[in-house]
């Protein structure tokens, strides 16, 4: 895994034939895809997993799965290879035209090679056109053209080429001019870019993205963007373990808005499943039933935010705004305060917050007609009247049980239990927890609630 911060850009080129780069490719189906790491699979390393994971994405609407790996045919890391055939065989047997594609992390020409000409002709390999796509995470420092292109071609195997290539001075948050520079640099190479946005607050990663559509689009070029659900470097103790404000479902949404307004071609959400950094979308409920090395700190459910992004996805993929027909309700919160001094000696505590950081919890909700909101956290409770639509509120928190009530007319019609808040801790945990909670006012109980986690 990575320690420093994750945030790639992404450069698309096709390879018809030795030596024949920077394609344009004309305008096609919105696409969203989510990176998914590999080495940490969701569900446990095994078919019946991956289809787990692949139904999860596919409920959410989204295409495709971007394959994080950091070695292939390495005996002492020999589970991307088992895991990545168990992703394809999962895919296959499902039949549902989920798409593939590998980001890759290591820099092993003939590795990569091997991995690419695998997996090319599989069914569900995305592809560009007629080229196999594919990414990287920082890969700079390979001979793409002459140790992975050449070799390939050679094998009648075309690549729509999507790597990482840090901008000009490496930067986490590029600028305008970065994604030019990125441009000329590397124009025998590009197709377009990806901006992989992680590691910074909602309003930085959508300027990013921004920028980068205009650069890349005003060169007649792909864009695709990011979108992240939340960041807190959890394992970087030499970056202070800094952690962003992700402004619950406020930042979520101000994201998806730019990337309606500005329509690149395609987006990846960043992550899927990255439970060290915090910016994971899957709905797990325990992320440590299958992978036991995350049990400290917990890893709270981040369902809320994979709800509330499958609105936008489908905003964004069919260009038309979801009706409001049910009301929904959404929470999202950190669970204990910055004050709180953590009791285990040797745990670091979180010396670098970003952002607005405050002890609130953050509700994001969906109403067909207007109507009140209650949320009560530990002996606290605030009544909100709230009009018809999208509606957004910060409550400060307190210690203990925290409830949320969607009441009309006098009568509740959604409760929705969210995590206790801590009075005191052992570890440093900026994991944020997130749920959400829906009554449709058009059916019957008890088929009228949902609610989750």
């Amino acid at each position: 895994m990575r320690s420093f911060a994750r945030f790639s850009i992404c450069l698309f080129g096709a390879l018809i034939l030795p030596g024949i780069f920077g394609l344009a490719r004309a305008a096609g189906p919105h696409y969203v895809f989510a990176h998914y790491m590999v080495s940490d699979p969701t569900y446990g390393a095994s078919v019946q997993g991956f289809e787990h994971d692949i139904q999860d994405a596919q409920a959410a609407g989204i295409d495709g799965f971007a394959l994080d790996l950091g070695a292939y045919n390495d005996p002492a890391q020999s589970y991307y290879n088992k895991n990545v055939a168990y992703m394809y065989s999962a895919a296959e047997a499902m039949g549902t035209n989920f798409k593939l594609f590998f980001s890759v992390e290591f820099t092993n020409t003939a590795s990569i090679v091997q991995l690419i000409s695998t997996y090319a002709a599989r069914p569900n390999s995305f592809l560009e056109g007629t080229n196999v796509v594919v990414s990287t995470y920082d890969g700079g420092g390979v001979d793409w053209q002459n140790g992975v292109f050449a070799p390939l071609s050679q094998s009648g195997i075309s690549v729509c080429f999507v790597p990482f290539f840090w901008p000009t001075p490496p930067t986490e948050l590029p600028t305008y001019a970065q994604g030019v520079g990125l441009l000329n640099t590397y124009t025998n190479l590009l197709n377009g870019l990806f901006l992989f946005g992680a590691a910074g607050l909602p309003a930085q990663l959508a300027q990013c993205n921004s920028n980068y559509n205009a650069v890349v689009h005003q060169a007649g070029k792909i864009f695709m963007a990011s979108a992240s659900p939340s960041y807190w470097g959890c394992v970087q103790t030499n970056l202070g373990r800094r952690y962003f404000e992700d402004d619950g479902g406020e930042g979520t949404i101000s994201q998806w808005q730019s990337i309606i307004a500005n329509q690149p071609d395609w987006v990846e959400i960043t992550t899927w499943n990255d439970f060290l950094e915090s910016t994971y979308l899957s709905p797990v409920v325990n992320p440590e039933q299958y992978e036991p090395q995350f049990t400290t700190p917990h890893r709270y459910s981040h369902a809320g935010y994979f709800e509330l992004t499958k609105r936008y996805i489908a905003w964004y993929k069919t260009g038309i705004p979801p009706a409001t027909n049910q009301d929904a309700l959404f929470y999202f919160y950190r669970t204990h305060s910055t004050n709180l001094v953590a009791s285990a000696a040797n745990d670091t505590p979180v010396g670098w917050l970003l952002g607005d950081v405050a002890d609130v919890i953050y509700n994001t909700v969906f109403l067909t007609a207007p109507a009140q909101l209650q949320v009560v956290s530990g002996t606290h409770s605030v009544t909100y009247s709230l009009g018809a639509g999208l509606q957004q509120v910060r409550t400060p928190f307190a210690p203990g049980n925290q409830t949320f009530t969607l009441t009309r007319n006098g009568t509740p019609v959604l409760t929705v239990q969210g995590t206790p808040i801590l009075s005191s801790i052992t570890n440093y945990d900026y994991f944020t927890t997130s749920g959400f909670g829906y009554f449709d006012p058009g059916l019957p109980p008890p088929s009228n609630l949902v609610a989750r986690p």
